[in-house]
Formats: structure tokens, C-alpha cells, sequence
């Protein structure tokens, strides 16, 4: 494996993207120092992942329970996109091929606990666009409001913070964060 370190990392968007991949593809593994920039990207990924999961448990105590539903989901995408860098799996996209990227990048090291990973990421994409637009439903429109209850916005906030112990578990396990 040949190494391309970085002592001042480029300011650039993932490294101009494609740019990266061309090297990764030649067989460069890219670092910042004794950390690579997938584990860096995990590390943030995750960071704001918690973020998010705060939000969410905010907007459930202030009852807006559309935008815990959003934020519950963009918490557990975030937490997904940092477990998938360490399988240096980037990621651009939302929905429903993060659940197959997901499957297919872990099939390999299956672990039970990545179960409640998926049921979580197909019960909040569920509601991830409900949540945010008014839609039509039955000849009627209905807003994000008429649709995300108490209920629905309080099961999804629990599945994100369960599936991020998940994600903190598999990240601590690879040393990319303290335990």
C-alpha cells in the first residue's frame, strides 16, 4: 500500500471528490497524519450524528413532532455514512440505497446488532419526506403535522439513539472513537 500524507489537509470538499477515489483506486491510502480521512470522515460523521440525535430529543420535549422524526432520521444517516467509511464506502445519497449500500458493504461481518440498525433506517425513511412536506393522501393533503404523531416521533427517536449505541460500539471497537 503506498500513503499519501497530509501534514495541512486540503481545504477542499472531500478532496475534490473524484479526485481521492482515483488515488484510492491506484492503491494510495490516504492520511491526515497516523488518522486516514475515512476514519476522520467516520469521526465527524458520528460527531454530527450525535448532533442531530440532540435535536430531535429537543424537538420532542418542545412537541414538534415532525422535525424529531426528520432529525431522529438524519441522526441514524449520519451514524450509517460513518460506520460506512470505515469500509471506505462514501456516500452522497439518502433513502432507500443506504439500506442496500449498508447490507451489502457488512454482509461480510454480519453482527445481530446491525439488525436494529436496518428496522431502524426503514422506520424513519418512512416518514424522513412525511415529516418535512404535505403530500396527498386519499384526496386529501396533509401536512407533516397531520401525519407524524407523538407516538410515531418518540419510537423514532428511541430507534436512533439505540442504533447510534450501535454505531458508537462498532467505531470504539475500531479505535476511531473512545468508548
Amino acid at each position: 500500500m503506498k500513503w499519501i500524507c497530509f501534514s495541512n489537509p486540503p481545504a477542499l470538499s472531500r478532496w475534490t471528490d473524484g479526485y481521492a477515489a482515483r488515488f484510492l483506486n491506484d492503491g494510495y491510502r490516504l492520511s491526515w497524519g497516523n488518522v486516514s480521512i475515512f476514519e476522520k470522515f467516520a469521526r465527524k460523521y458520528f460527531e454530527e450524528s450525535l448532533k442531530d440525535l440532540e435535536r430531535a430529543k429537543r424537538a420532542l420535549r418542545v412537541e414538534d413532532y415532525p422535525q424529531a422524526v426528520f432529525y431522529a432520521q438524519q441522526s441514524l444517516e449520519k451514524g450509517v455514512k460513518a460506520m460506512l467509511e470505515l469500509r471506505r464506502r462514501i456516500v452522497y445519497n439518502h433513502g432507500p440505497e443506504l439500506v442496500g449500500i449498508f447490507v451489502e458493504a457488512f454482509e461480510g461481518e454480519w453482527q445481530q446488532e446491525f439488525n436494529h440498525i436496518l428496522e431502524s433506517l426503514e422506520y424513519l425513511m418512512e416518514y424522513y419526506t412525511r415529516a418535512r412536506y404535505p403530500f396527498l393522501m386519499r384526496g386529501d393533503v396533509l401536512s407533516p403535522d397531520d401525519i407524524v404523531t407523538k407516538e410515531i416521533a418518540e419510537k423514532g427517536v428511541l430507534l436512533a439513539e439505540k442504533s447510534l449505541e450501535v454505531v458508537r460500539d462498532y467505531l470504539a471497537r475500531r479505535g476511531v472513537i473512545d468508548s
